[in-house]
């Protein structure tokens, strides 16, 4: 009777682990945006990155990124600007040096 019971509660795991698949893998990620933990997609401006902060919150920048070792992302305030981090760790930016952020972000349905 035990092995009856278990036999039906796999089938309710497996089906519930189908659908949940199916679900996480209903949109791919376009090449340049990130899918945060909640499964939404972030794509940057055109010439931007977008990028994965420590906590799992997606956030874009106008131009070229990097992180430093504290996980801070900073970007190049121009579009497709470059971004340099040297030995010591100083960042320096085409234009200016901007913090990435969600609101430069496009989040796809």
């Amino acid at each position: 009777m035990n092995m009856q019971i278990f036999r039906v509660g796999s089938r309710v795991v497996a089906m519930f682990a189908m659908i949940a698949a199916s679900h996480v893998q209903a949109q791919p990620v376009p090449e340049g945006c990130v899918k945060d933990l909640s499964g939404r997609i972030s794509c940057p401006p055109i010439g931007g990155e977008a990028h994965m902060t420590i906590s799992g919150q997606a956030v874009c920048g106008k131009g070229r990124c990097v992180r430093d070792l504290s996980g801070k992302i900073t970007c190049s305030s121009m579009p497709g600007g470059q971004v340099t981090k040297d030995v010591s760790g100083r960042i320096a930016c085409a234009g200016s040096c901007e913090e990435a952020s969600a609101s430069y972000c496009r989040v796809l349905q």
